[in-house]
């Protein structure tokens, strides 16, 4: 496993995590100090704004997961990868790419999401 895709995989595991700490510490390990989320429906900036920006998403969609779809591709300090929102039956209801900046330590800058399938998005 490479070091993008090991990082990516923390990035999922924390956006599926429920408990608030845990949460927070894989926020940590996973996201420089300063880094920006933003996709066409939620933004968050540094580890508060990262974590209250996940803890709505549970509030709104509880019990549901997210998981990555295709291998993370990456070069330099780029990468992107897919993913898919699960209900808890297993079901996806929203598909999307994003596009990521790796800081020199290993953590997420950025990440920029798309929507690529969506209820109601035309």
């Amino acid at each position: 496993m490479n070091a993008h895709t090991a990082l990516i995989d923390r990035y999922f595991d924390a956006w599926n995590e429920t408990d608030a700490g845990r949460r927070r510490e894989l926020i940590s390990a996973t996201w420089a100090n300063d880094a920006a989320y933003v996709d066409p429906l939620l933004s968050g900036n540094g580890h508060d704004g990262i974590d209250a920006m996940i803890h709505a998403v549970h509030e709104r969609f509880p019990h549901h997961t997210f998981r990555r779809t295709t291998e993370v591709d990456g070069f330099a300090d780029r990468l992107r990868f897919s993913w898919e929102l699960l209900t808890p039956s297993g079901a996806s209801i929203v598909k999307g790419s994003d596009f990521g900046v790796v800081e020199s330590d290993g953590r997420l800058q950025s990440v920029t999401g798309f929507l690529d399938e969506a209820p109601g998005a035309a």
